[in-house]
C-alpha cells in the first residue's frame, strides 16, 4: 500500500469496511422484514380462522372445542416454525401421544420451546399470566385456549388445576413446562409438583420431551450465541423476537422420552413429588447441559 498518501488510504480502508457491513447488514435486514411480513400475514389469516371455528363450534355445540383449536394452533405452529427455519429432529417414539387428554412436559429454555413443541404436537399451553395482556399475542393465545398461571399468588394454584383437568376431558393434549420458568440451559430447575395435580387427578398419560438446540446458524450452540435462542430472567420478549427474526436457521433435536402412566402414582402429595421426581429424570437423562 502506498503510505505517501495515509489520509487517501484511510478513508479507503474506512469506505471498504462500510462497504463490507452493509452488504452483510442488508440482506439480513431485509431478511428480517420478510419473515415479520409473513408471520403478520399467517397471523391475520389464522385469527380470523379462530374466531369462525369458535363461534361454528357454538352454534353446533360441539363438546370437543379445544382438541379442534389445539388442532388448529398446531399448523400455525407449523408454518411459523417453517418462516422461522427451524429445523426439528424428532427422536423416540412421537407416536405415544394418543387422541388427546396427554400431558406432554419439556424443559424450558424461551418462547421458541413453544414453536417447536406446538409445531410437533396439536396442545394447549399453559403460560404464565402477563402473556395475557401482551398485545396481540395476548388474545391469539386467549382464543387458542391457553391456561395462564399467576406465579404470584399460590393460593390459585387451585384454579389452575381445574382448568387443566377440564381441558384433558375435552380431549385435549396439554403443553406443560414444570420448571416454571425458561433457563439458560446450564441446569435444569426442579419440577413444581402442584401442576401435575390435573394429570394424576385424570390418570392421564405424561410423555416427557427433551429439548437441545445444536445450531444456530450453521453453528454449534453454545454459551456466546444461546441467547440468540434462549429467552429467559428478565429477556423481553418483543426484542428478542426482533433479533430472532435475522437468525438464518436454528436446528434443535426434540427426544420423545417413554411415557408416565399417571394410574400408577397415588393422588396425593406424596404421588405428586414422585411423580414430578419420575417426570424429572426422565427429562433429564436427554437434557445437554452447558458446561460451566
Amino acid at each position: 500500500m502506498d503510505n505517501r498518501f495515509p489520509l487517501h488510504n484511510a478513508s479507503t480502508r474506512l469506505l471498504g469496511e462500510n462497504l463490507d457491513h452493509s452488504l452483510v447488514t442488508r440482506p439480513t435486514r431485509t431478511m428480517r422484514w420478510v419473515k415479520f411480513a409473513a408471520i403478520l400475514s399467517l397471523w391475520a389469516i389464522f385469527f380470523g380462522l379462530l374466531v369462525l371455528v369458535h363461534l361454528w363450534i357454538s352454534l353446533l355445540k360441539l363438546p370437543n372445542r379445544w382438541e379442534i383449536i389445539s388442532r388448529l394452533t398446531y399448523s400455525f405452529s407449523f408454518l411459523l416454525r417453517t418462516i422461522l427455519n427451524i429445523k426439528v429432529t424428532v427422536a423416540g417414539d412421537a407416536g405415544q401421544i394418543e387422541e388427546g387428554d396427554t400431558v406432554i412436559i419439556s424443559n424450558h429454555l424461551g418462547y421458541v420451546d413453544g414453536f417447536v413443541l406446538g409445531s410437533i404436537f396439536p396442545v394447549v399451553f399453559v403460560s404464565k399470566r402477563e402473556v395475557k395482556k401482551w398485545p396481540v399475542i395476548g388474545l391469539w393465545a386467549t382464543l387458542g385456549g391457553t391456561i395462564f398461571i399467576n406465579r404470584q399468588k399460590k393460593g390459585e394454584v387451585g384454579l389452575l388445576v381445574v382448568e387443566m383437568s377440564k381441558k384433558l376431558r375435552d380431549g385435549a393434549n396439554i403443553l406443560l413446562f414444570p420448571e416454571g420458568r425458561a433457563t439458560n440451559g446450564e441446569r435444569m430447575l426442579p419440577f413444581q409438583t402442584a401442576p401435575l395435580a390435573a394429570p394424576l387427578r385424570n390418570r392421564s398419560i405424561i410423555v416427557p420431551v427433551t429439548l437441545v438446540y445444536t445450531r444456530v446458524d450453521e453453528k454449534p450452540v453454545s454459551k456466546e450465541n444461546r441467547d440468540l435462542i434462549y429467552c429467559y430472567d428478565d429477556m423481553d420478549f418483543f426484542p428478542h423476537f426482533w433479533k430472532l427474526l435475522s437468525l438464518r436457521s436454528i436446528e434443535v433435536v426434540v427426544t420423545v422420552q417413554r411415557k408416565i402412566e399417571c394410574s400408577r402414582y397415588k393422588d396425593n402429595s406424596a404421588g405428586r413429588k414422585k411423580l414430578a421426581l419420575d417426570c424429572y429424570n426422565r427429562v433429564l437423562g436427554r437434557v445437554n447441559i452447558l458446561p460451566n
